[in-house]
């Protein structure tokens, strides 16, 4: 019966923008949902957790998931607005589902839309994409690449190349690096451009609905099953990008692997074949040998997916992207909130350049967001950017005894302009002890030579120690 309200949900899966299934006791198993940031679904980290522990203001009378657990009956289209223990508020309209098990209800399933304030839905679907800039169609192309990294560059030319042709390709990058953004252009540029883009994470959701969710149901082939169309047809004429493919089930492979080698799907429950001209892209975020080597991956398939491979270079691998990517961003925010942020301290800039970027360009638009928020003038500066920035253990130390007092210090409650100015000084001793004059120095910071004077007073850092 949990395989059948999963199947019953697929129904309206295209409309959703999260997924959250609970047992009995209101404890949540499974919770997916969008990514603001590039619109795919992601697992969010609320499983194993209580309902009424994530939305602290919600009784189980209000509940939808326990409404419907203690009736049995589903609820349709209930638009409530809840805030959970993040603080964040968001307005939902919710589909719940009780989950059977020889006729006694043990959990619940509810898909979700986001809605806005005024009561539409806040994003687009997961297989209808919008980006900030770019073509008049709606999908990235080269142009949204922003880079002067030659290895960036090439992997430009290796797009262009590739979206010439009909072959399948896979886009291997770490989270974060733009593997959406570059099977996007790989789309816009080929013959497929006037066709649609699909896209979906095949982490996002369980096997069982992945299944009818790619490939499409019919009519009376389970309880409450519909005529619905899968994505390898809604993709039709235009391309599949199937990103985090080594999380798909290896049956469901080997099914991909008949559908990309015959161009013919059958839908769950369907006897007959369907035609189908779809080009597929994937994505994995590890190396392909690793994978297989883990057996992930059906070897068949990575060979037949895999016949064109783009790698994406790490953030830190490409540092000179670093500035590029923060004006690019700061640009967006300027236009959408009518503010006029020109850009980043010197400083903040130091920081934001000697940081590892564990969450490559992700991770950079997100804290250019936090900081653009944040800012209290007419730039981002040290003391708008998260401090996990400012804390983490691999920020290059200074090896002066300054810099130990510093670090001692970072764990006391002290205000934001005493840490601040205590990290400028670091880093001041730092690159001074590391060049051979001021000017040296000030070319190595950024800054015009009297500004680094006027620093080095400000600090009472002796002209004559450098």
């Amino acid at each position: 019966m949990f395989a059948s309200c999963l199947e019953q949900m697929s129904g309206i899966y295209d409309n959703m923008d999260s997924i959250l299934i609970t047992d009995r006791n209101g404890i949540i198993e499974y919770c997916a949902l969008i990514d603001l940031e590039d619109h795919s679904i992601t697992n969010e980290g609320f499983t194993g957790r209580p309902l009424l522990e994530i939305y602290p203001e919600l009784t189980e009378e209000e509940s939808t998931i326990f409404r419907v657990m203690k009736t049995g009956e589903p609820i349709i289209d209930e638009v409530q607005t809840l805030t959970d223990c993040n603080g964040k508020t968001l307005t939902f309209s919710c589909s719940t589902y009780p989950i059977e098990l020889n006729g006694e209800i043990i959990g619940a399933v509810e898909g979700t839309i986001m809605l806005s304030p005024d009561g539409e839905p806040a994003s687009k679907r997961i297989n209808k994409r919008e980006k900030p800039q770019g073509s008049e169609d709606g999908y990235y192309c080269l142009d949204d690449m922003v880079t002067q990294d030659p290895h960036m560059i090439e992997v430009k030319e290796q797009i262009l190349r590739a979206a010439a042709g009909e072959s399948p390709v896979m886009v291997i990058g770490d989270t974060g690096t733009g593997k959406e953004l570059a099977a996007q252009a790989i789309h816009s540029h080929s013959m497929r451009a006037k066709g649609p883009f699909v896209s979906q994470n095949c982490s996002a959701i369980p096997a069982g609905l992945l299944e009818s969710t790619l490939f499409g149901t019919v009519r009376g082939s389970y309880t409450g099953a519909e005529n619905r169309k899968g994505l390898l047809e809604t993709a039709h004429t235009g391309t599949l990008f199937l990103d985090e493919l080594n999380s798909m089930d290896i049956a469901l492979q080997g099914k991909i692997l008949k559908a990309v080698e015959e161009h013919k799907i059958r839908r769950v429950g369907e006897e007959t074949e369907r035609r189908i001209d779809v080009r597929i892209v994937s994505a994995v975020n590890r190396e392909p040998k690793d994978i297989l080597e883990a057996q992930e991956l059906r070897r068949d398939l990575y060979y037949r997916l895999g016949v064109i491979q783009i790698r994406l270079p790490l953030l830190r691998d490409r540092k000179k992207d670093i500035p590029l990517l923060a004006d690019y961003y700061i640009n967006y925010y300027n236009s959408h909130n009518g503010k006029q942020i020109r850009g980043c301290s010197e400083l903040a800039m130091q920081m934001l350049m000697s940081y590892h970027w564990p969450g490559n360009v992700r991770e950079l638009r997100n804290v250019i967001e936090y900081g653009f928020h944040m800012a209290k003038s007419d730039e981002i500066t040290v003391r708008d950017i998260p401090e996990h920035l400012i804390y983490d253990k691999k920020t290059p130390e200074a090896g002066s005894a300054e810099t130990s007092k510093w670090r001692k210090e970072l764990a006391q409650n002290r205000n934001i302009n005493e840490i601040v100015g205590d990290f400028e000084k670091a880093i001041l001793h730092q690159i001074l002890s590391e060049t051979s004059s001021v000017t040296q120095a000030a070319k190595q910071l950024h800054i015009s030579r009297q500004a680094l004077r006027y620093k080095m007073e400000k600090y009472q850092i002796e002209k004559n120690s450098y």
